[in-house]
C-alpha cells in the first residue's frame, strides 16, 4: 500500500498535532492550579469533560462526512476537511456546502455503464 503524502495531508496533520500538543501543554500548565477547584466542583469537571468529548466526536463525524463526500465528488478531500475543522464558527462548513453545489456526483453520470462499483467510494472497478 502506497502512502501519498500531499501538501494538504501534511497541513492537516500538522495543524491537528499542533492543536493537540497545545491542549496537552495547557492542561499540564494549569493542572497545579486546578486542585482546589476540582475538589469542590467535581460535577462541573465531569460535565465539561463530557462536553469536550461530544465536541471532539462531532468534529470527527463531520470530518469523516466531508472526506467521503468530497472524495465522491472528486474534490480535494484533505483540503476541505482542514478548512471545515479549522475555520471557526461553521464558516468552513458553510463554504464547503456552497462549493459542493458546483461539483456534481460523478457516479450518477456513469449509471449507464455496466461495470462493477466499489462499495465504499462508488468508483468503477
Amino acid at each position: 500500500m502506497k502512502v501519498h503524502l500531499t501538501v494538504e495531508k501534511i497541513v492537516f496533520w500538522a495543524l491537528t498535532a499542533t492543536t493537540l500538543l497545545s491542549c496537552i501543554a495547557l492542561g499540564v500548565v494549569i493542572s497545579p492550579y486546578m486542585g482546589d477547584f476540582v475538589e469542590e466542583n467535581q460535577i462541573w469537571l465531569i460535565v465539561m469533560s463530557l462536553l469536550a468529548l461530544l465536541f471532539l466526536g462531532l468534529n470527527v463525524l463531520v470530518a469523516v462526512f466531508i472526506y467521503k463526500d468530497a472524495s465522491r465528488r472528486r474534490m480535494n478531500a484533505w483540503l476541505w476537511m482542514t478548512a471545515v475543522i479549522y475555520i471557526p464558527n461553521f464558516i468552513g462548513l458553510i463554504l464547503y456546502f456552497l462549493a459542493r453545489k458546483q461539483h456534481p456526483m460523478h457516479a450518477a453520470s456513469d449509471a449507464g455503464h455496466k461495470g462493477s462499483r466499489c462499495p465504499h467510494c462508488g468508483h468503477l472497478i
